[in-house]
């Protein structure tokens, strides 16, 4: 059975440190109502793992980030894929928080259609500030510069190069597919069958923006 190095402790790396308190911050956001409200005396809640259960996804992301902070191959990669996921990652987080904020919104609307009212809560908020959180750390942390590379010694990130092109342009053109798609279906079907074709037309777009990107990359170093 092959052993996972987990290298030091987590609290003597301040960089996996950071990145773990991001991803526990965003797991009890996603945890927390996101919206909470009245119609007339009847109380109403949102979570995260209501509609398109965005909160689901960012629990989920928050626990594979955790286990990034854990191993410390991902935060010395030179190249590839693990080098670039904590930024992918990160960015993910945020762009599916922000989807969320929709949601909420959309949820709020129902409510207030029915004679009732309602706000975003203070749970939504604690994910979107975990969610920025893994977005910044984990990108500083695919961006800054290896004990090796080249560079002058005021240069703190290295750049991405011409061989990082397929797996960065996969997670832009998924990305990029995301908010298309999440945007089509946000002007094409009413609130209240919303969630659900989110989530068909999020998964599609993902896919198909995943699998142009890598195509254009590909052919853009090939």
């Amino acid at each position: 059975m092959t052993k996972v190095r987990s290298g030091p402790s987590i609290i003597h790396d301040p960089l996996r440190t950071a990145l773990a308190v991001a991803a526990i911050v965003l797991a009890m956001g996603a945890l927390l109502p996101w919206a909470e409200g009245f119609i007339g005396n009847l109380p109403k809640r949102f979570g995260g793992f209501d509609g398109a259960s965005d909160g689901l996804i960012l629990f989920v992301l928050a626990g594979i980030l955790l286990a990034i902070a854990r191993n410390r191959d991902f935060v010395r990669a030179p190249d590839g894929a693990r080098r670039w996921a904590p930024m992918i990652i990160g960015l993910v987080c945020l762009g599916d928080w922000v989807i969320g904020r929709q949601q909420g919104q959309f949820e709020i609307g129902r409510w207030v259609d029915q004679g009732g009212r309602g706000a975003l809560t203070p749970g939504f908020y604690v994910a979107g500030v975990g969610a920025l959180g893994v977005a910044l750390v984990g990108s500083f942390a695919s961006l800054r510069r290896r004990e090796g590379e080249t560079g002058g010694p005021a240069s703190l990130f290295r750049m991405p190069r011409r061989s990082d092109l397929p797996t960065l342009l996969t997670a832009l053109g998924a990305l990029a597919g995301l908010a298309l798609s999440v945007a089509l279906a946000v002007s094409l079907f009413p609130p209240v069958a919303i969630g659900g074709v989110i989530v068909f037309f999020a998964g599609f777009g993902v896919l198909t923006g995943g699998y142009l990107g890598r195509a254009i990359g590909r052919r853009l170093t090939g």
